[in-house]
């Protein structure tokens, strides 16, 4: 499987002119340079503008790095840093920042693998993983915005840290099937400014990521908290933020509120979609911003599952091209049978092939298990 599979990479500065180790290929598969080219400079000094791709094999003896077992420590890690943050000993500035610009180089390396999969699976408590899909969230936003790398850093810092003076409730509250009680109600309300002001104890932080924390529940409306803030006051960060909190949450769903995903009929109408997706909630975001999140995310982001014409569940592992297209190939992890496959196995789509019939999350109670880092190439 590993020899289908393409996975993003870096190539390292000392191969600059010499031949290319392996053939690399663009996102769509086509061929940009043959094994034994020479490399040229362009490639190892703008990877993100030149997007190289090579098997899965290959990637592994070129750039080892895997992103998606990256994604369990730096939970383990925000998980450490909260409960220090709630103690005596408070960790440094530097700690949450050194997490923020690790996710940043994460999400960099390969987006589409790291939004997946964490719209997959839970790693760490559920108040640090939801920080973490938020963050993915937010740099996408980021990068549609042109954020330059500081200010992208310190955005994905503010949603890694946003409930930071309650991660213990936000986990209590994950499992909460009715209502919160008044006591609760009232810290989840006082939450952005109690995060700000331990960050404030804390010390080091920039004031825009402050502001992102302190405003990630404001509404453009006037109608968030905890200051009711209008649209001119809220800083850009915090209406990002507003949006990948919601989305993430939104997607990740808890006990007694089930996940909403995206519906095969409305991926044609994106202003259905975003309808769909964000409800009556749409009302007090920033529409820009939103269009934004879903038109980079598309009418199959990384990580949705989808019944074939055959019969099989599969997965949509990368975005295509044409956003608003369907994918080129999806890895089908059950069989027609209703059986789990050994492994998962790359379907080709197209009027001669197999077709997505519907968005399979719905009729999905409980998924079931499979090693999903191997659908991008991480696998061992």
């Amino acid at each position: 499987m590993l020899d289908s599979i393409l996975r993003p990479v870096t190539l390292p500065a000392h191969l600059t002119g010499r031949p290319a180790p392996c053939d690399f290929f663009d996102a769509r598969g086509t061929l940009l340079l043959r094994s034994g080219t020479p490399v040229s400079p362009r490639a190892t000094l703008d990877p993100q503008r030149t997007r190289l791709y090579c098997t899965a094999v290959e990637a592994r003896r070129l750039s080892p790095e895997n992103p998606l077992a990256e994604l369990h420590a730096l939970a383990d890690a925000l998980d450490g840093l909260g409960a220090r943050a709630s103690s005596d000993r408070l960790p440094a500035a530097s700690e949450f920042l050194r997490l923020a610009r690790s996710l940043h180089a994460l999400w960099q390396q390969d987006a589409d693998a790291c939004i997946g999969y964490a719209r997959l699976t839970a790693f760490g408590t559920p108040s640090a993983c939801h920080a973490i899909r938020s963050a993915l969230f937010v740099a996408e936003l980021g990068a549609a915005n042109g954020l330059p790398p500081d200010a992208m850093t310190h955005t994905i810092g503010a949603a890694l840290t946003m409930n930071l003076a309650s991660m213990a409730l936000h986990d209590r509250l994950h499992g909460l099937v009715n209502l919160p009680d008044a006591a609760s109600a009232a810290a989840i309300h006082a939450h952005p400014l109690e995060s700000k002001r331990l960050l404030e104890r804390i010390g080091g932080f920039p004031g825009e990521w402050l502001d992102a924390v302190a405003q990630h529940h404001e509404n453009v409306d006037g109608s968030g908290y905890p200051a009711g803030l209008g649209r001119s006051a809220i800083a850009l960060g915090a209406r990002m933020l507003r949006i990948a909190d919601l989305l993430a949450a939104r997607l990740g769903g808890r006990r007694g509120r089930a996940p909403r995903y995206w519906i095969l009929h409305q991926t044609r109408d994106p202003q259905r979609l975003i309808q769909h997706v964000f409800g009556a909630d749409l009302d007090h975001l920033d529409p820009a911003l939103v269009r934004q999140l879903m038109g980079r995310l598309g009418a199959f982001p990384p990580g949705s599952l989808v019944r074939l014409s055959n019969g099989e569940l599969a997965l949509v592992a990368r975005r295509p091209a044409d956003l608003q297209a369907g994918p080129r190939e999806v890895w089908s992890f059950v069989g027609g049978h209703g059986r789990p496959l050994d492994a998962p196995r790359q379907r080709r789509l197209g009027p001669r092939e197999c077709q997505i019939r519907s968005y399979a999350h719905d009729e999905l109670p409980r998924l079931p298990a499979c090693d999903w880092k191997r659908v991008w190439g991480y696998g061992h």
